[in-house]
């Protein structure tokens, strides 16, 4: 098979470009890669007839576009992208004439691997990345070594070697570098890369909308597409108590809610906002926590700027609505960027007039009786409205509601009874819309606010990406004595994340739940039906069976909590457990560049003792060689002194008497009658006269 390349370093950057594409072959078009070996085929034959040459490559390259093309998914899909990658490498491959390109290749294809092991699980493909590490080491370990011609077993020992050489570097690297949380693409977001570049074709429609109904706060749930990127001053908060206010709705049908008609125009949006610096303080009965940010918002066709709930101050071409939305006062078709203050915590607003309590108040007619009849009793039990707040937040925390994505329950008016007397396991909008509607069949005005709560986090950072997969629906109450008051439903039924750097993880009510349970007792009758069903032999081997997999279970195990789910939290609590008081990015990276000083010190000191213990004639030699090797002329493995100066008197017939006498020198003190200490000190003197010469 060598035979049909022209070097070994031209089969193995193929072999490995080949191997870089495997986990994603079932993706990438089987016309392509057929195409693609015809290429590495034909293209072989015809490297010095130029126009069949052109005419292969323009015809393979328009195979790809229309594979890429018929494919539907667009150019900036993951398929697409290693579609065309894998093409132009080979391609590149393909015309690769020296050790340089294929170097290149080698390394490009590295690339392509990582992209590729994307397809794979978790542990399969961090399997395939250190195959393809040592790989690639193999690969250009021939490449280098292209004119000593190492054998395999050689080539392996040495590429090996190296691999070992360089795991404490990647440990240290793993343990010390900042970890960024989730994909690379939220690091680009944070040091200004345009938002929109980051949502793909499919998601750019994706979003809230003037309308709500159950399932649409789900189906965002399921798209990463990015909404905006705030950047705080101070502190951020935890992600439970950022609430990024959108749509606000008040109207009701039984089925969706909606937004009043023709709200979005200049004049309605203008009615009844906040206006100047301190407005919304001024009507608000308490608040706390206070917090400074700056956000870009990804362009989404309405006037919605999704402000950290509550929003005080002014930012140009922005208004607070008398909802207190901050609102574009255009529709935001461009990336928006404001700054701008925000209550975390608040009560308040201005006094409801008697249109406005009516509408806060209506219940559809024909809708949802027993919802209704539920809200009633507790305005005939209770008398203040935070007791019936109290009595239904605690209806909801100790009856069994679910969340889930997904829902059974069909559209109905009667859908929400369903949802809260029966199914009890719904989506966000049919917990919050029941919230809303029981308070307000209760005798207490509600209004649903629809939009995100929480981010991600970029680890060691003040950057929060805002993501479709953070929407929320909440509910908002007014009380005649403090106003508008939020109603979060959500943490009764599933308890609210905390996860800001550096505070430690907090569990969820469920994972609580699965640790705190433990596995029940067998009773007498369980053992005996199981000692009869099973023979003692059985037992025995699946006893053997189960110990025999225990390491890899272990193996497993650790490799998910130290490898695959090594994230900032995991890696602050390691390193402050470790003595480091103060974990950011800084301290990070100086406790990199620290940890590659002291590896370097040490491979330093360990080349030098293997240095030391090697015969200053091997070392006279050796450097003897290396000059040669620059000149072309390298004593080849295998060949021994006399036979390389045969050569050396035929290629280089000028050098030949300096190197006739330091070989007979060689010669004479390696295996004749001058290996003596003077006979070896002359000899290395000879050597690195000769190499200064040359």
């Amino acid at each position: 098979m060598i035979g049909f390349f022209s070097s070994r370093a031209q089969l193995l950057s193929l072999i490995l470009l080949l191997l870089s594409a495997l986990p994603a072959w079932g993706h990438i078009s089987f016309v392509l890669l057929l195409s693609s070996v015809v290429v590495i085929a034909i293209h072989q034959k015809i490297k010095h007839k130029p126009v069949i040459r052109w005419a292969v490559i323009i015809t393979f390259l328009l195979g790809c576009i229309s594979l890429i093309h018929l494919n539907g998914k667009g150019w900036f899909n993951a398929t697409a992208v290693l579609s065309v990658l894998y093409a132009v490498l080979i391609l590149k491959w393909g015309e690769s004439n020296t050790l340089r390109e294929y170097r290149v290749v080698t390394l490009a294809s590295t690339l392509l691997a990582a992209l590729s092991s994307l397809y794979l699980p978790s542990l399969p493909a961090i399997a395939f990345l250190m195959m393809m590490g040592v790989l690639m080491i193999t690969c250009l370990i021939a490449i280098n070594d292209s004119e000593s011609r190492l054998s395999a077993g050689q080539l392996l020992k040495k590429s090996g070697l190296i691999s070992i050489a360089l795991l404490p570097i990647t440990v240290v690297l793993f343990i010390t570098m900042p970890r960024v949380q989730g994909p690379l693409w939220d690091l680009g977001l944070a040091i200004g890369l345009p938002i929109e570049l980051a949502i793909d074709q499919d998601a750019k429609d994706i979003g809230l909308k003037g309308s709500l109904k159950a399932g649409e706060v789900s189906r965002l749930k399921r798209s990463d597409a990015p909404v905006l990127v705030a950047e705080f001053s101070g502190y951020v908060p935890y992600k439970s108590r950022m609430y990024w206010r959108g749509p606000v709705f008040s109207d009701y049908d039984g089925v969706s809610w909606s937004l009043p008609d023709n709200w979005d125009k200049r004049s309605n949006l203008l009615k009844g906002s906040y206006r100047g610096q301190k407005a919304v303080e001024q009507v608000l009965t308490s608040k706390r926590d206070k917090v400074h940010y700056e956000a870009r918002v990804s362009p989404h066709a309405g006037h919605w700027l999704y402000a950290l709930d509550l929003p005080t101050g002014q930012t140009p071409e922005a208004l607070i609505s008398k909802d207190m939305q901050l609102l574009g006062i255009r529709k935001i078709s461009w990336e928006f960027k404001y700054d701008i203050f925000a209550w975390l915590e608040y009560t308040g607003g201005r006094k409801l007039s008697e249109q406005e309590f009516s509408a806060y108040l209506a219940y559809p007619e024909n809708s949802n009786p027993r919802l209704k009849a539920f809200g009633e009793e507790l305005a005939v039990k209770y008398g203040t409205d935070q007791e019936k707040i109290d009595v239904l937040y605690t209806h909801l925390a100790s009856n069994g509601y679910q969340m889930s994505l997904t829902s059974d329950i069909g559209e109905s008016n009667h859908s929400l009874d369903q949802y809260f007397f029966d199914e009890k396991t719904g989506t966000i909008e049919h917990l919050a819309s029941s919230t809303a509607m029981i308070l307000r069949a209760a005798g207490i005005p509600t209004r649903l606010i629809s939009g995100y709560r929480g981010g991600s986090l970029i680890a060691l950072t003040d950057f929060v990406v805002v993501k479709q997969e953070h929407a929320h629906v909440w509910v908002e109450a007014w009380s005649d004595d403090i106003g508008w008051q939020r109603i979060e439903s959500k943490d009764l039924v599933v308890p609210p994340e905390r996860t800001a750097v550096p505070k430690p993880k907090i569990e969820t009510k469920k994972q609580t739940q699965l640790a705190d349970a433990k596995p029940a007792k067998p009773t007498s009758a369980t053992v005996t039906e199981q000692s009869q069903a099973k023979p003692e032999a059985a037992k025995s081997s699946d006893k053997q069976t189960t110990s025999s997999w225990n390491w890899l279970k272990k193996l497993s195990s650790g490799m998910e909590t130290w490898v695959l789910n090594y994230n900032p939290d995991r890696q602050v609590e390691l390193l402050k457990k470790s003595g480091l008081r103060k974990v950011d990015w800084k301290n990070l990276l100086a406790l990199s560049v620290l940890g590659l000083v002291l590896l370097a010190i040490v491979y330093a000191l360990f080349l030098q003792v293997k240095k030391a213990k090697t015969d200053p004639v091997v070392r006279a030699f050796d450097q003897l060689n290396e000059r040669f090797s620059k000149l072309g002329l390298a004593c080849l493995d295998g060949e021994c002194p006399s036979q390389w100066l045969t050569r050396v008197k035929i290629e280089k017939p000028e050098l030949y008497p300096a190197l006739e006498q330091v070989v007979n020198q060689y010669l004479a003190v390696r295996y004749g009658q001058q290996n003596t200490a003077e006979g070896k000190a002359l000899f290395v003197r000879d050597v690195k006269r000769l190499v200064a010469m040359i």
